[in-house]
């Protein structure tokens, strides 16, 4: 039972880490697509460059204004 405890535990710290890096990364290309929106780019353009759909980069557009 214990050796169950120990690997259910592990395999959350696994799991929350895995989490946290992806909304890291996330987090990140926001950043940059908030960043070339407030220098001109088009929408298409950052949709490009950082893998934003073009839905979520017209909100942070919008959220900006």
């Amino acid at each position: 039972m214990i050796e169950g405890e120990a690997k259910g535990k592990i395999e959350g710290m696994i799991e929350g880490e895995a989490k946290g890096k992806i909304e890291g990364k996330k987090e990140g290309k926001i950043e940059i697509a908030l960043n070339l929106i407030k220098k001109g780019l088009s929408i298409e353009l950052i949709g490009e460059v950082t893998g934003l759909s073009l839905q979520e980069i017209k909100k942070l557009q919008n959220d900006l204004e």
